[in-house]
């Protein structure tokens, strides 16, 4: 993994002192021509090997600091640091370098530190473009890193909604079965056991990130109701209001399940009459739209849903925005009676 991240860097770094190098070759041949300066051919050989060493030494630089980035060992400052080394050891030799065509000619040490401008310029031009790269991968790693996250928390969360069949809901609905079956009402009782299997099932096979029919998750809801329907009687009333033409669509799993045991939360159970519960589906203006409506307490339910800690909205809103990005919306409206969820989301074609 190392080596196939190294590669496109190592290719850039390459291009970069060939850059160097061209404009030194031009500067030569420049002289060259203008000044007829014989021995600036010369000399171009010897700017070829100059710049090959600078080459190789910030090539093992990169190395280095690749490697350390690799072990999460990695500081801005030591590569700053050893830039700065690497300059100050390389331009006194290269310069040593191009003395040895001056052999007859007395040797002064300050020669060592000519052109240090220049020389030095280029080092830092390189260690520039190699920290803007290397915060620039650090800033995508992070970004990267940010989002499988946020996408594990997601999932996470949904393996929760998953799982959080609530207890007394099950244990209602089992202790309906056995009153049905002491009763001697073993049809209604199958049929209670059939519901709950059924929506048992759904809830618990439905991957994460998995597009479901809506017909199928309609289905898990009205074995829902039904079971919760033996708790509350004539209190829960359902209004379907689905078009028929939309049920064969794809949505994420568990989308609809959680803002009907809301409405039952918070709407049903809280009144003494009860409440109705309206389910709606329509396509508008090439997107599928989606209600869950009752006529509860309304603007009282929206300070009890603040307070739930339970996984709901948000969740519901993360996972649109998972799926669909800012393509799909999640509107609520509590109102003085009454509470509606809206969701509009695009059509994702017809299962098979």
């Amino acid at each position: 993994m190392f080596n196939a991240e190294i590669r496109p860097l190592l290719r850039h770094h390459s291009l970069f002192w060939c850059i160097i190098f061209m404009f030194s070759a031009l500067s030569w041949c420049l002289d060259f021509l203008i000044w007829h300066k014989a021995e600036a051919l010369h000399y171009l050989g010897m700017s070829f090997v100059s710049d090959a060493a600078a080459w190789l030494v910030t090539g093992a630089l990169l190395c280095w600091s690749q490697y350390k980035i690799s072990l999460h060992n990695f500081s801005i400052w030591q590569l700053v640091f050893a830039a700065l080394l690497v300059t100050c050891i390389y331009v006194p030799l290269e310069n040593a370098f191009w003395l040895i065509p001056m052999k007859n000619e007395q040797f002064d040490p300050r020669f060592l530190l000519s052109n240090l401008d220049s020389n030095t310029l280029a080092f830092f031009v390189w260690t520039a473009l190699y920290l803007a790269y290397i915060l620039n991968q650090q800033r995508h790693y992070r970004l990267a890193e940010s989002a499988r996250l946020s996408q594990k928390i997601q999932q996470l969360e949904l393996q929760a909604l998953r799982h959080q069949l609530n207890p007394h809901f099950t244990f209602n609905a089992l202790n309906s079965v056995c009153a049905l079956i002491e009763a001697e009402r073993f049809d209604d009782a199958e049929l209670m056991s059939e519901q709950l299997a059924s929506f048992l099932r759904y809830s618990l096979s439905s991957s994460p990130d998995s597009l479901v029919k809506l017909a199928d998750e309609l289905s898990a809801i009205e074995a829902y109701l039904a079971l919760q329907k033996t708790r509350f009687g004539n209190k829960l009333k359902v209004d379907w209001k689905i078009d028929q033409n939309i049920r064969q669509h794809l949505i994420p799993a568990l989308l609809l399940q959680p803002l009907v045991e809301n409405a039952i939360k918070y709407a049903v159970a809280t009144q003494q009459q009860g409440a109705t519960i309206t389910i709606a589906g329509q396509t508008q203006n090439g997107q599928l739209c989606l209600q869950v409506e009752d006529d509860g307490p309304g603007e009282r339910a929206i300070k009890q849903l603040g307070q739930s800690s339970g996984v709901g909205l948000t969740n519901i809103q993360n996972r649109l925005s998972q799926h669909f990005g800012s393509a799909a919306s999640l509107v609520i409206q509590a109102r003085q009676q009454g509470f509606l969820v809206s969701i509009q989301l695009p059509l994702q074609g017809v299962a098979g």
